[in-house]
Protein backbone atom coordinates (compact mmCIF):
# COMPACT_ATOMS: atom_id res chain seq x y z
CA UNK A 1 0.00 0.00 0.00
CA UNK A 2 1.44 3.38 -0.93
CA UNK A 3 2.12 5.88 1.82
CA UNK A 4 1.50 9.58 1.55
CA UNK A 5 3.35 11.98 3.83
CA UNK A 6 2.38 15.59 4.07
CA UNK A 7 4.83 17.92 5.70
CA UNK A 8 3.51 21.19 7.08
CA UNK A 9 6.09 23.87 7.62
CA UNK A 10 5.62 25.62 10.92
CA UNK A 11 3.78 22.75 12.65
CA UNK A 12 6.49 22.49 15.29
CA UNK A 13 6.04 26.17 16.13
CA UNK A 14 2.26 25.68 16.37
CA UNK A 15 2.64 22.68 18.68
CA UNK A 16 5.09 24.61 20.86
CA UNK A 17 2.70 27.58 21.03
CA UNK A 18 -0.20 25.29 22.01
CA UNK A 19 1.97 23.72 24.75
CA UNK A 20 2.81 27.20 26.03
CA UNK A 21 -0.88 28.18 26.13
CA UNK A 22 -1.76 24.92 27.90
CA UNK A 23 0.91 25.57 30.53
CA UNK A 24 -0.51 29.04 31.20
CA UNK A 25 -4.05 27.77 31.61
CA UNK A 26 -3.07 25.02 34.08
CA UNK A 27 -2.60 27.62 36.81
CA UNK A 28 -4.76 30.67 36.26
CA UNK A 29 -3.72 32.47 39.46
CA UNK A 30 -1.64 35.15 37.67
CA UNK A 31 -4.54 36.20 35.42
CA UNK A 32 -7.08 35.78 38.25
CA UNK A 33 -5.05 38.18 40.42
CA UNK A 34 -4.92 40.65 37.53
CA UNK A 35 -8.68 40.31 37.02
CA UNK A 36 -9.27 40.81 40.75
CA UNK A 37 -7.18 44.00 40.68
CA UNK A 38 -9.00 45.24 37.57
CA UNK A 39 -12.53 44.55 38.83
CA UNK A 40 -11.77 46.12 42.23
CA UNK A 41 -10.41 49.21 40.44
CA UNK A 42 -13.43 49.33 38.11
CA UNK A 43 -15.74 49.17 41.13
CA UNK A 44 -13.89 51.95 42.96
CA UNK A 45 -14.09 54.04 39.79
CA UNK A 46 -17.87 53.53 39.81
CA UNK A 47 -17.94 55.18 43.25
CA UNK A 48 -15.74 58.07 42.06
CA UNK A 49 -18.05 58.79 39.14
CA UNK A 50 -21.22 58.44 41.24
CA UNK A 51 -22.51 55.44 39.30
CA UNK A 52 -24.13 54.10 37.26
CA UNK A 53 -24.86 50.49 38.18
CA UNK A 54 -23.00 47.89 36.09
CA UNK A 55 -26.08 47.48 33.87
CA UNK A 56 -26.06 51.23 33.13
CA UNK A 57 -28.97 52.16 35.41
CA UNK A 58 -28.26 55.50 37.16
CA UNK A 59 -28.08 55.33 40.93
CA UNK A 60 -31.08 56.92 42.61
CA UNK A 61 -29.97 60.10 44.38
CA UNK A 62 -30.16 60.17 48.18
CA UNK A 63 -33.51 61.19 49.66
CA UNK A 64 -31.98 63.24 52.45
CA UNK A 65 -29.19 65.81 52.30
CA UNK A 66 -25.91 65.19 54.06
CA UNK A 67 -23.30 67.96 54.09
CA UNK A 68 -20.53 65.33 54.20
CA UNK A 69 -21.79 63.52 51.07
CA UNK A 70 -19.39 63.95 48.17
CA UNK A 71 -21.66 62.03 45.74
CA UNK A 72 -24.19 59.19 45.86
CA UNK A 73 -22.88 56.33 48.05
CA UNK A 74 -19.92 58.43 49.15
CA UNK A 75 -19.83 60.15 52.51
CA UNK A 76 -16.64 58.83 54.12
CA UNK A 77 -15.31 56.73 51.25
CA UNK A 78 -15.22 53.70 53.56
CA UNK A 79 -17.39 51.46 51.34
CA UNK A 80 -15.49 52.26 48.15
CA UNK A 81 -12.17 51.84 49.95
CA UNK A 82 -13.18 48.43 51.28
CA UNK A 83 -13.57 46.78 47.86
CA UNK A 84 -11.05 43.92 47.66
CA UNK A 85 -10.47 40.70 45.84
CA UNK A 86 -9.69 37.31 47.33
CA UNK A 87 -8.21 34.33 45.53
CA UNK A 88 -10.35 31.20 45.71
CA UNK A 89 -7.77 28.53 44.90
CA UNK A 90 -5.63 28.85 41.77
CA UNK A 91 -8.42 29.29 39.26
CA UNK A 92 -10.99 31.64 40.78
CA UNK A 93 -11.24 35.08 42.35
CA UNK A 94 -13.95 36.72 44.47
CA UNK A 95 -14.51 40.49 44.59
CA UNK A 96 -16.45 42.14 47.42
CA UNK A 97 -16.35 43.91 50.75
CA UNK A 98 -16.71 43.06 54.41
CA UNK A 99 -18.52 46.31 55.31
CA UNK A 100 -21.71 45.44 57.19
CA UNK A 101 -23.93 47.92 55.34
CA UNK A 102 -22.66 46.97 51.87
CA UNK A 103 -25.49 44.55 51.04
CA UNK A 104 -28.29 47.06 51.73
CA UNK A 105 -26.73 49.47 49.23
CA UNK A 106 -26.11 46.76 46.60
CA UNK A 107 -29.54 45.10 46.89
CA UNK A 108 -31.74 47.73 48.52
CA UNK A 109 -34.29 47.08 51.23
CA UNK A 110 -35.75 48.33 54.46
CA UNK A 111 -33.52 48.86 57.45
CA UNK A 112 -34.61 47.55 60.82
CA UNK A 113 -36.92 49.96 62.64
CA UNK A 114 -34.68 50.18 65.68
CA UNK A 115 -31.09 49.13 65.23
CA UNK A 116 -28.52 49.89 67.88
CA UNK A 117 -24.84 49.12 67.92
CA UNK A 118 -21.93 49.72 70.29
CA UNK A 119 -20.03 52.95 69.75
CA UNK A 120 -17.50 55.07 71.59
CA UNK A 121 -18.81 58.58 70.87
CA UNK A 122 -22.27 60.09 71.29
CA UNK A 123 -23.41 57.00 73.14
CA UNK A 124 -26.91 56.41 74.43
CA UNK A 125 -27.04 54.91 77.92
CA UNK A 126 -29.29 51.84 78.00
CA UNK A 127 -29.67 48.95 80.47
CA UNK A 128 -27.49 46.91 78.08
CA UNK A 129 -24.60 49.38 77.90
CA UNK A 130 -23.67 52.33 75.73
CA UNK A 131 -25.16 52.26 72.23
CA UNK A 132 -25.89 54.56 69.35
CA UNK A 133 -28.89 54.46 67.05
CA UNK A 134 -28.34 53.99 63.34
CA UNK A 135 -28.87 57.27 61.50
CA UNK A 136 -31.72 55.98 59.34
CA UNK A 137 -33.74 53.31 61.20
CA UNK A 138 -36.79 52.08 59.30
CA UNK A 139 -35.64 53.65 56.02
CA UNK A 140 -36.26 52.23 52.58
CA UNK A 141 -32.86 52.15 50.88
CA UNK A 142 -33.03 51.88 47.08
CA UNK A 143 -30.75 49.36 45.39
CA UNK A 144 -27.62 51.04 44.03
CA UNK A 145 -25.62 48.13 42.60
CA UNK A 146 -21.91 48.86 42.58
CA UNK A 147 -20.56 45.29 42.28
CA UNK A 148 -20.75 43.67 38.88
CA UNK A 149 -19.41 44.08 35.37
CA UNK A 150 -20.57 46.54 32.76
CA UNK A 151 -20.11 45.57 29.08
CA UNK A 152 -17.03 47.82 28.97
CA UNK A 153 -15.66 46.15 32.13
CA UNK A 154 -16.20 42.71 30.58
CA UNK A 155 -14.50 43.76 27.34
CA UNK A 156 -11.45 44.98 29.26
CA UNK A 157 -11.21 41.68 31.13
CA UNK A 158 -11.59 39.66 27.92
CA UNK A 159 -8.72 41.66 26.39
CA UNK A 160 -6.61 40.84 29.46
CA UNK A 161 -7.40 37.13 29.13
CA UNK A 162 -6.64 37.11 25.40
CA UNK A 163 -3.36 38.88 26.07
CA UNK A 164 -2.53 36.40 28.82
CA UNK A 165 -3.07 33.34 26.65
CA UNK A 166 -1.36 35.02 23.73
CA UNK A 167 -4.32 35.63 21.46
CA UNK A 168 -4.07 38.50 19.04
CA UNK A 169 -7.80 38.76 18.35
CA UNK A 170 -10.21 40.99 20.27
Amino acid sequence: MPEITIKIDGADAIRERLREIASRTGNLSPIMKAIGDRVAAQTRERFKSGGPAPDGTPWKPPATPNPKRVRTLTVSGHLAGSIRYQMRGRNAVRIGTNVVYAAIHQLGGKTAPRVIRPVRKKALKTPFGLFSKVNHPGSNIPARPYLGLSPANSDAILRMINEYIGSKYD
